[in-house]
């Protein structure tokens, strides 16, 4: 039998050294990765759930409950019974019924809900939900053939804002044929009315399709955790809640606030 050699001995021992040194590193490795992915999903969650849900869940606790007298809701079939007069009672002057959206679809709720709201002494406007890439004079026909908008009702407002069946159309072609149809559709409202239509959005559609676009039209702005921050004179509503906690409704509902005072709301009313 051959004797080992101090030689070999040694690189022996440099061998288990380097392959313990590479355990060791491939546990950093993972440990470190295992964190970065752990911050990332946080991160990810709570940008998420900053997105879904509001700071302000009632007009009473909002910092500027006290600068924004004017107070409104907005409501689709998605929200459940609502006692409209109790709404009036709490101080709630106007409200935004979903009516149509697309080409065909008609809000199951729409009609009582307005009946009930004008029965309320509410003011009542009512919206359509734009969907991207559609004929823009068809849906503008659907929501005229749909909608009650009679003199002392605010004026009609258009939805535009990303959803699973909106996805992002930033693309130069998409957001070509979004904004001509959407541009269509607005003028067929304006035809009709004799109004430009209110457009409703958030932020990042603002600026995606709008700010440049419909110098025209009055603003509704959607920003749950500050005061809105697009051009000055542009928005008229701010909606600051998608979780709003009235005792008129029995789950949440969204919350708006008119920029100006009661005597500027009826610049948005109907003749």
């Amino acid at each position: 039998m051959t004797a080992r050699t101090p030689a070999k001995n040694k690189s022996k021992r440099n061998r288990r050294r380097h392959r313990t040194i590479k355990r060791k590193q491939r546990k950093i490795i993972r440990f470190v990765s295992a964190g970065f992915l752990l911050i990332l999903l946080s991160v990810i969650i709570i940008h998420f759930v900053r997105l879904r849900n509001s700071f302000f869940h009632t007009f009473d606790d909002s910092e500027f409950s006290d600068k924004y007298l004017v107070r409104g809701v907005d409501v689709s079939h998605h929200n459940s019974f609502i006692n409209w007069e109790q709404l009036r009672d709490e101080n709630v002057t106007f409200v935004y019924l979903k009516s149509t959206e697309g080409m065909s679809h008609k809000d199951r709720n729409y009609k009582s809900n307005y009946r009930a709201a004008k029965r309320a002494g509410l003011k009542v406007g009512t919206y359509h939900f734009y969907i991207f890439g559609l004929d823009g004079r068809r849906q503008a026909e659907h929501f005229i053939s749909t909608s009650s908008v009679h003199s002392g009702d605010l004026i009609p407002s258009i939805d535009v804002e990303h959803s699973p069946i909106n996805v992002d159309s930033r693309s130069k072609s998409s957001r070509a044929k979004m904004l001509t149809e959407l541009k269509n559709m607005e003028q067929a409202l304006f035809e009709h009315y004799g109004k430009h239509p209110i457009i409703y959005t958030n932020k990042d559609c603002y600026i995606a399709y709008i700010e440049s676009e419909f110098p025209n039209n009055p603003i509704w702005i959607c920003d749950l955790h500050h005061e809105p921050t697009i051009a000055e004179d542009k928005w008229v509503i701010w909606q600051f809640s998608h979780t709003g906690k009235l005792a008129a409704a029995t789950d949440d509902i969204d919350l708006n606030y008119y920029r100006y005072s009661f005597t500027d709301f009826q610049q948005l009313l109907m003749p």
